[in-house]
């Protein structure tokens, strides 16, 4: 009688086990059905150059990562140059279909006749450098650098057009009121300042957050977010190339969105883990502190759309600087038509509200053997 009993008890149960996998078996089927009638993207491969690795460019390892382009039916291949001037003649001499170039580069390119290469798409919303003294200024003002050195980037880099604006926007000269170091490469740099050169210096993360931990200064001022947003890191490809492969162009700047749209969804820490494999080399707690701290500052782009204002804004600082020889239109170097496509047809679900059984069944599906 015991033993009927428990029988009699635990069938119901077992009928609702058997309802639930039936269940999980039919929704299995259908999405095994829905995957396989859809016609998957014929692979297509790119060759993508950037500068050196930097935080600056997470999206972009994220999108590398999570298996974003070949989500998009792209196998992209990413080679790093040593500095980034070598990036459009890249272009030029067909070593790389698309770089990823600080704005002001491929429009000093254009202006000068070098390379016919056209913005389709943003990395970035904010400058990526830092102002450093060798001691905090709280609160911190421009009139600081009266009479005082600054090691800055080259004379036409964005961040020394950049420091160039804030200080004729408070009345300062310079190079006659304040010395600017732009001579020095980006590597020798930190060595330069450590070794007694200049009050002041001008850097990107991580570095800033190494001389900070080294007791060499301290961060006083952002320029990204004195300058507000602007286009700085984008995707730029000739005209010719842009020409002949829209679909394939179409599909990198999908997957950049969705990366854009899934670090939105993400927090410091889980990015951190996600793109280490592309910057080996910088310790997990600095790569974090850098992370949040240009996410604090809404460093990465929310879109792949270059606002037309913001271009004008950044070819006034240039005019201004006196580093481009010729005002270029944003008609001439911005092509929107991908990036608003993306925005207006990608969606990202965040992980956490997939279930699980759906999470490891895609996965499933994604690494199975052809």
């Amino acid at each position: 009688m015991e033993i009927w009993g428990c029988y009699k008890v635990g069938r119901p149960r077992l009928l609702l086990v058997l309802l639930l996998i039936l269940s999980l078996i039919l929704a299995a089927g259908s999405l095994i059905i829905k995957r396989l009638s859809q016609p998957q993207p014929e692979t297509r491969t790119i060759r993508l150059m950037e500068g050196p690795r930097s935080v600056y460019h997470l999206p972009q390892y994220v999108a590398l990562a999570l298996g974003f382009f070949k989500e998009q039916g792209l196998e992209v291949r990413l080679e790093n140059t040593a500095t980034e001037q070598t990036l459009l003649t890249a272009l030029v001499n067909g070593r790389a279909d698309i770089a990823l170039v600080g704005l002001e580069q491929a429009i000093y390119s254009r202006a000068e006749g070098i390379a016919d290469a056209v913005a389709f798409a943003a990395l970035t919303r904010r400058d990526s450098h830092f102002l450093l003294a060798r001691e905090a200024i709280t609160p911190f003002e421009w009139a600081s650098l009266k009479e005082k050195t600054v090691i800055a980037g080259r004379p036409e880099s964005i961040e020394t057009v950049l420091l160039e604006g804030f200080l004729r926007q408070n009345n300062i000269a310079p190079y006659r009121e304040v010395t600017l170091y732009t001579n020095i490469p980006a590597s020798l740099r930190i060595g330069a300042f450590s070794a007694g050169a200049g009050d002041f210096i001008v850097l990107p993360e991580p570095q800033a957050s190494i001389v900070e931990d080294r007791g060499l200064g301290r961060v006083v001022v952002s320029l990204g977010k004195e300058a507000g947003p602007l286009p700085a890191a984008v995707y730029v490809a000739g005209t010719e190339f842009i020409r002949q492969n829209p679909v394939a162009l179409q599909r990198f700047t999908n997957a950049i969105y969705k990366a854009q749209l899934w670090l939105a969804h993400n927090g410091t820490r889980e990015a951190a883990a996600v793109v280490t494999p592309y910057l080996r080399d910088m310790d997990e707690n600095l790569l974090m502190r850098a992370i949040e701290r240009y996410r604090s500052q809404e460093t990465w782009a929310a879109s792949p759309v270059i606002p037309y204002q913001r271009y004008n804004y950044l070819m006034d600082l240039l005019d201004k600087s006196r580093e481009v020889p010729r005002n270029i239109p944003p008609e001439q170097m911005v092509n929107n038509q991908f990036a608003q496509k993306a925005v207006e047809t990608v969606e990202y679900v965040p992980e956490k509200k997939k279930p699980r059984w759906f999470e490891r069944l895609t996965f499933a599906l994604d690494n199975a053997v052809p």
